[in-house]
């Protein structure tokens, strides 16, 4: 089990530091160049054959490991302490953090909207629409929706434990791993066909369908633990799941077409099964490869996955000012993106440090007043 959480928390550090490089990624990505509010002129071509098989793994590889480490924490501490946890880690930043995030990255999309002499596409709408007072769009989740739908999936896993039949669980969780392989993928075409291609994120505050089905699926699969995940271990598991899910991911690219402002984003059944299938292979398969690459602890990576909660919470208002601040310099996208990225990374980071230290402090001081 030791060897599992060290597999899982470096896996863990890796899928913030994707995520990181993914938010980076998306100012010079040619399909997003439309849609993204600080796409950068400097495009980097190719770019997308990588960055969308990144987007179908990432978020289903989060939801895997918090519902892996759920299941540990429910059984050490029981469901009264997984919702405290998740009280105190979950809830809170978001009531916090959203809202502010909101206000930030708001304020700084209407100053790049109003100043910038060449605006990107979308920042051009969004001028229209600050000159001729149209309303903007009402506040959201943001990039925090991840925590918004791990709450959700919390309060389902409570319901579920006193009102589904412990027999029914017992069953699913016995399932060999052939039947989620294959039936999962059919299962989660369902949600995913009505979804635009490359599927969105749920920022709404209205809980979605299919983000629900889609990443409650691999949140349900993490909460199996050890039993469900271990035999992804085997070598001749992982390998042939990662090369499934490579093929996927290719018939996925294969799919997609370029896409155009205010027109609509490419559907349908192919698409879906493409998606669903790369995703639960991918995913499935890096499990596997962590478990026997990933076993035991590196110090990087284990600081990392210390701070990798904290970067995935400030990252993006982080990022976007610092892509804003070089936006209409003429450099290369091969010398943008390093230094976005890096920057981002360093500046969050220090900003964990400080909270840590701030953190260490208030306890000192709490400790000293404490009576006798």
């Amino acid at each position: 089990m030791a060897a599992r959480l060290h597999a899982f928390d470096n896996l863990r550090a890796l899928a913030m530091l994707a995520g990181l490089l993914f938010h980076a990624a998306l100012a010079h990505s040619p399909l997003m160049q439309p849609f993204w509010p600080l796409a950068d002129r400097s495009q980097a071509a190719g770019l997308d054959l990588w960055l969308w098989p990144l987007h179908l793994v990432r978020m289903p590889l989060f939801f895997v490991l918090a519902g892996f480490f759920a299941a540990w924490q429910l059984e050490k501490r029981g469901m009264a302490g997984l919702m405290q946890e998740r009280a105190r880690r979950v809830l809170l930043p978001l009531l916090l953090l959203a809202p502010l995030c909101h206000l930030l990255l708001s304020a700084l999309l209407e100053h790049a909207a109003l100043s910038l002499q060449q605006p990107p596409p979308l920042l051009q709408l969004v001028r229209r629409a600050l000159q001729e007072g149209w309303p903007l769009p009402p506040p959201g989740t943001g990039h925090l929706w991840f925590l918004y739908y791990l709450l959700l999936f919390t309060l389902l896993l409570w319901v579920a434990r006193n009102l589904v039949p412990p027999a029914w669980s017992q069953a699913l969780c016995r399932l060999p791993l052939r039947t989620w392989v294959l039936g999962l993928p059919l299962l989660l075409a369902v949600p995913l066909q009505s979804v635009p291609a490359p599927h969105p994120a749920p920022e709404s505050l209205l809980p979605q369908f299919w983000a629900l089905a889609f990443y409650g699926a691999f949140f349900w699969l993490g909460l199996g633990g050890q039993a469900r995940l271990a035999p992804l271990a085997a070598p001749r598991c992982w390998l042939g799941l990662l090369l499934a899910g490579g093929l996927a991911a290719l018939a996925f690219l294969a799919l997609l077409r370029p896409l155009q402002l205010m027109a609509p984003a490419p559907t349908g059944w192919p698409l879906a099964l493409a998606s669903s299938s790369s995703a639960v292979w991918l995913t499935l398969g890096l499990l596997g490869a962590a478990q026997q690459g990933l076993a035991r602890a590196v110090a990087p990576l284990r600081y990392l996955a210390r701070a990798s909660y904290w970067v995935y919470l400030v990252h993006l208002p982080l990022l976007l000012a610092l892509q804003l601040a070089w936006l209409e310099q003429t450099w290369p996208w091969w010398q943008k993106l390093p230094l976005a990225i890096g920057l981002t990374l360093g500046l969050a980071l220090l900003s964990f440090e400080a909270w840590r230290w701030f953190s260490r402090a208030r306890r000192g001081r709490g400790a000293a007043s404490a009576p006798a």
